[in-house]
């Protein structure tokens, strides 16, 4: 029937936790689509899809894209993260 404080407490916090978590993985997705803007101001046909831990996965649409991508990739986190004002993300990861 009744809770302890601190239980609800703690899940009290853990959601908050999950929802800063979902609301810095849409800001690094787009930070990385308008820093990608600034790269190629046609942006290339590409699909964010995950970040987990600090690795985001990037969908393309072919390999050469990816390439492409890679060249800039190091230029773009470096970004993404000064602009967050800490280390969210490491490396990226292309599919095609």
């Amino acid at each position: 029937m009744f809770k302890r404080l601190s239980e609800t407490l703690r899940e009290k916090i853990k959601k908050q936790a999950e929802l800063s978590r979902q609301l810095e993985i849409v800001a690094v997705f787009d930070l990385y689509q308008e820093n990608l803007k600034k790269i190629f101001p046609r942006s290339p046909k590409i699909k964010l899809q995950s970040l987990r831990g600090k690795v985001l996965t990037v969908l393309t649409t072919s390999s050469v894209m990816a390439n492409e991508l890679r060249f800039y990739e190091h230029r773009i986190i470096d970004a993404i993260n000064r602009q967050l004002g800490k280390t969210v993300i490491k490396r990226v990861v292309y599919k095609y």
